[in-house]
């Protein structure tokens, strides 16, 4: 059976959180995308937290189309780095790339993902021959679609907006405890909105299965430049 998972970045690297056939969300951490959990053979769609394809101009259109939809919560979208800046070792030189492309300068949250855009770039091109789908997911969109598409005003990262959003999963996952997860981890590994985010990375990558997904944009630069949810 194929395994579909959702994957967001913590302190520790990466949370995923998978789906088993009791229906009930297995939680794991890795260091790095190259582990062997997703080597394995069964696994079949991927969602992530993480820009996939960058754009030689910086912007994408997701990005400001997603903001639109998230109006009061459109500080959640970082803007990614153009290519050419991904590849700069320090954040001046970075700055100065990204702003002679695109006339704007990395923020230090952007500069922060390096890291992680690199390995998960890396993690696309590497199973291209195995034809593992990896798609790129925002938890904000994927909250708001659980919700109807009525806007969560509150952050997560505020007591009442994280029950909110706990209490969306569980219309959707019955089973789930954020306690037991919680738990589970130390902070200094992962925080609560990553357990949060994963789980939300993981029902919109369900629904892409399912065929009922839907991304912005409508119309990308190129096919791959969308985010789901």
């Amino acid at each position: 059976m194929s395994t579909v998972i959702g994957i967001d970045g913590c302190r520790a690297g990466w949370i995923i959180t998978q789906i088993l056939d009791n229906q009930f969300l297995s939680f794991q951490i890795i260091e790095n995308l190259n582990n062997d959990y997703l080597k394995k053979s069964n696994l079949s769609h991927i969602g992530i937290d993480i820009p996939l394809h960058l754009s030689n101009k910086g912007a994408r259109l997701a990005e400001i189309e997603a903001r639109r939809l998230l109006k009061k919560r459109a500080c959640t979208i970082f803007s990614p780095p153009t290519l050419k800046a991904l590849s700069e070792k320090n954040y001046i030189d970075a700055c100065d790339v990204n702003f002679q492309e695109c006339g704007r300068r990395i923020s230090k949250q952007s500069w922060n993902l390096f890291p992680k855009i690199k390995e998960a770039q890396k993690f696309v091109e590497n199973n291209l021959i195995s034809k593992l789908e990896v798609f790129e997911i925002h938890p904000e969109l994927s909250f708001m679609a659980m919700n109807d598409m009525n806007l969560i005003e509150a952050s997560k990262k505020t007591d009442i907006g994280k029950e909110i959003r706990i209490s969306l999963i569980k219309k959707f996952f019955p089973t789930f405890s954020f306690q037991s997860i919680r738990n589970k981890y130390k902070k200094n590994q992962v925080l609560d909105d990553d357990i949060l985010d994963s789980v939300s990375v993981l029902w919109s990558t369900q629904r892409i299965v399912d065929n009922i997904a839907q991304f912005v944009p409508k119309d990308p630069e190129k096919i791959n430049m969308r985010i789901y949810f």
